[in-house]
C-alpha cells in the first residue's frame, strides 16, 4: 500500500494509542484512498484541519493583520471544519515551531513542513510561542462557553493579536 508518512502520522496521533483503533483507522483510510494513504484523504477522513490554514493564520497574525485572520476564519467556517480540532492542530504546530527554536535538528529533513516550521520559528520570539500555545489551549477549552464555536475561535485569534509583540 503507498502511503505518505504524514499520513501515517495523523491515523497514530488520531488513534491516540490504541493498536486496535489505529489498525481499524488504517483499513477506513485504505479504502478512503482507493488503496493509497495520502495525507489530505486521511485529513478529509478524520475531519482535521489543513496545515495551510494554520500555516496561513501563523503568517497573518506575524504581520498583524486582522482582516486576513477572519478571512481565514471565515474560510474555514465555509468548509465547516471543526474549531476545537483547528485549536488543537494550532497547538501542536506551536509545539512544533517550539522544537524547532530549540532543537532544530530534532525536525525530521523529510518533513514536508520543516522548510516552513523553521522559518516560522525563526519569526517569533520564544516567549510569544509559548504564550500563543498557552492561548490556544485556553482556547480550545472555552469554545465550549463561547456564544458558538465560530465566535470562540475568532476571539481566541484576536487574543493572539493582541497579545503578539510589536512588530513595529
Amino acid at each position: 500500500v503507498s502511503f505518505e508518512p504524514a499520513a501515517l502520522h495523523l491515523l497514530s496521533r488520531s488513534a491516540a494509542g490504541s493498536m486496535r483503533d489505529a489498525l481499524s483507522l488504517l483499513d477506513q483510510a485504505i479504502a478512503h484512498g482507493s488503496g493509497s494513504v495520502q495525507e489530505i484523504q486521511v485529513r478529509e477522513m478524520l475531519g482535521t484541519v489543513d496545515l495551510e490554514y494554520l500555516f496561513d493564520l501563523m503568517d497573518a497574525l506575524l504581520s498583524g493583520n486582522a482582516a486576513a485572520l477572519l478571512k481565514i476564519a471565515d474560510d474555514m467556517a465555509v468548509r465547516s471544519l471543526s474549531f476545537s480540532a483547528a485549536l488543537q492542530e494550532l497547538a501542536t504546530l506551536l509545539t512544533r515551531i517550539q522544537v524547532a527554536q530549540l532543537a532544530p535538528d530534532a525536525i525530521a529533513g523529510e518533513v514536508p513542513e520543516r522548510e516552513r516550521l523553521l522559518a516560522l520559528a525563526a519569526r517569533m520570539d520564544i516567549e510569544f510561542v509559548q504564550l500563543c500555545y498557552q492561548i490556544a489551549v485556553h482556547g480550545r477549552q472555552e469554545l465550549a462557553l463561547a456564544p458558538d464555536e465560530f465566535s470562540g475561535f475568532v476571539m481566541t485569534l484576536l487574543r493572539l493579536l493582541a497579545f503578539a509583540p510589536d512588530s513595529s
